[in-house]
């Protein structure tokens, strides 16, 4: 089969395509991405091996003349993408995010099978537009049946947790960061580009900090030079690690709620502490959070109620109550789906 994934914007778009397209690619079936010129996944998507095909559209944020300037690249894209998939492709796999929009009404108007990925506990807005176009829908979340009108849905989980859950434990983890395999230990993460917000109180929480376990602190890059200081036998900074190795490790997780990092948090099990970026579209890490913490599977803090004092209390409360996080642990990975990809490509494959 011919298959087109449409994805960007970011990560948490991207990475779960990324992991099915591998898996449809050792099936045997062609697989490329389309996706804007201009942004992340021109880079991500060549670096993984896959063909990339940019197109001009741009994004709806913005003032009158960006929204004007967005409208006319998504009807320029559209007709490019009808170009594009005209006699060779057999399916068109959208990942959500303004950028699968002209795609997906392109492969409509070629007669072309549509199937749409919501990662999100909130449907997005280029989804729910695209909704009654799809032969299929993919939800992650039990919620995502009530927002879609279209009956074609199947709740089978972000493909990003397939690859979280066949990670393998790595014994020199604690090692290699001088650190006690017998010490409880916290992680945090705010993403990729971590969070100067979060940084702060963070900061401020180390300063207040009650001996006897360990920290393990991912800043990013760019908040890296600013959270050193703390660097000390309980308390590690790093700019990057492997999150989902420490997840199957850590006691618990602290860090944001977007997409792939809870898919990787369902697939390893970790209790967590969720402090939702309130940045975000459709304020979505809020319901991904929610989702969550409605089952008893998380623990949700908004960041607007975030305190030094409150974040110490939550990690060391739930530290000293062994039987509290086994009850995290037990309603996350009731939420788990451990064959989400295989899942999928049978669903693609009946199309």
């Amino acid at each position: 089969m011919r298959i087109a994934l449409v994805a960007g914007g970011s990560g948490g778009h991207i990475y779960p395509a990324l992991s099915l397209a591998k898996e449809l690619v050792s099936r045997g079936h062609s697989v490329a991405f389309i996706g804007a010129d201009n942004r992340i996944e021109k880079d991500i998507i060549p670096e993984n091996h896959f063909e990339f095909i940019g197109l001009a559209v741009r994004t709806t944020k913005g003032g009158p003349l960006q929204k004007v300037i967005s409208l006319f690249s998504m009807f320029t894209s559209y007709r490019e993408a009808k170009k594009i998939l005209r006699g060779r492709f057999d399916l068109v796999i959208g990942f959500g995010n303004y950028i699968s929009v002209p795609v997906v009404l392109a492969a409509k108007s070629l007669g072309i099978r549509i199937m749409l990925h919501e990662q999100n506990s909130f449907v997005g807005r280029a989804n729910r537009f695209l909704d009654e176009k799809a032969d299929l829908i993919v939800g992650s979340y039990e919620e995502n049946l009530k927002q879609f009108k279209n009956p074609k849905i199947k709740i089978l989980g972000n493909p990003q947790s397939s690859i979280a859950a066949a990670v393998k434990r790595n014994d020199s983890l604690f090692s290699d960061e001088h650190l006690s395999k017998d010490v409880k230990t916290v992680l945090i993460f705010f993403g990729s580009l971590g969070s100067e917000t979060l940084m702060k109180t963070v900061c401020e929480y180390f300063k207040i900090k009650s001996p006897g376990y360990q920290v393990l602190y991912a800043t990013g890059n760019t908040y890296y030079d600013a959270v050193l200081p703390y660097d000390s036998e309980e308390i590690r900074i790093e700019k990057r690690i492997d999150g989902t190795a420490w997840m199957k490790d850590a006691d618990l997780f602290v860090g944001r709620a977007g997409a792939t990092t809870l898919a990787e948090v369902i697939a390893t099990g970790v209790p967590s502490v969720l402090i939702p970026s309130p940045y975000v579209p459709n304020n979505h890490q809020y319901f991904n959070a929610r989702a969550l913490s409605d089952k008893n599977a998380a623990v949700l803090i908004e960041e607007k109620q975030l305190t030094p004092e409150l974040l110490k209390k939550t990690i060391e409360d739930l530290l000293a109550d062994d039987e509290a996080r086994a009850n995290l642990s037990k309603q996350t990975e009731s939420m788990r789906n451990d064959h989400v990809i295989d899942d999928i490509i049978d669903e693609i494959e009946k199309l």
